[in-house]
């Protein structure tokens, strides 16, 4: 018995000492092992469709990366439907973005398409590397192809407004549907077939059909 009252009470003591110092027990995780820990987004109906973003009807999506900011981009459809992009052009730092109206042009190949603002802001950061190299909104559009960061005095309204979990799947499910049903079968027998979209489908379309899907989709 006294034994067993003896073992409670340095159970007790050790309990005691965990709780007031923590940080002596837990274990280090490096800032390495959680850059190079691989992060696969959802997918749907061929489409990378990241949970943690939230999502405009014109292909352009919503991160919050702070109390009053918001970084924008556009989505992985969108970045296929592009094609080849040789360069994007948009307003300078400074300006205000409204929400869904116009917010920057992608020059390609087969002309110009225009893309909607998902959030309203200022614009407070532009991501110079994609200005320099436009493919990379093409290979990452979720991460190193984001496009611009503003600041939002009303973060909660302007996500509020976007669409974000099944929502958001049921509506890339119709988007990837209604596009199989315009491209020609003959043309695109394996687009979508299968598997993820292919990154520059655009590139494959003629002008005409290119310019129909991308004024479609991209709502501007």
């Amino acid at each position: 018995m006294v034994a067993l009252l003896v073992l409670a009470t340095f159970v007790a003591f050790i309990i005691i000492d965990v709780l007031l110092h923590r940080e002596r027990y837990r274990f280090p995780v490096t800032e390495s092992a959680l850059e190079t820990e691989p992060h696969q987004a959802p997918m749907v109906a061929g489409v990378a469709l990241p949970e943690s973003l939230s999502y405009h009807p014109g292909h352009t999506w919503a991160m919050r990366t702070g109390r009053e900011r918001i970084r924008i981009g556009v989505d992985e459809l969108a970045a296929s439907l592009l094609g080849r992009i040789v360069s994007i052009e948009g307003p300078p730092v400074g300006r205000w973005f409204r929400q869904g109206e116009k917010g920057w042009k992608v020059k390609t190949a087969h002309g110009e398409a225009a893309m909607v603002a998902p959030v309203e802001g200022e614009i407070v950061a532009i991501n110079e590397r994609v200005r320099q190299d436009p493919s990379v909104l093409t290979r990452d559009p979720y991460g190193a192809g984001w496009l611009y960061e503003v600041y939002s005095p009303d973060v909660e309204v302007s996500l509020r407004n976007l669409l974000s979990g099944s929502l958001a799947r049921r509506w890339m499910e119709w988007a990837v549907m209604e596009l199989r049903q315009m491209l020609a079968p003959q043309a695109f027998a394996t687009a979508l077939d299968g598997g993820r979209i292919q990154p520059e489908l655009g590139a494959q379309m003629s002008a005409d059909q290119w310019r129909e899907v991308t004024r479609r989709f991209f709502l501007a």
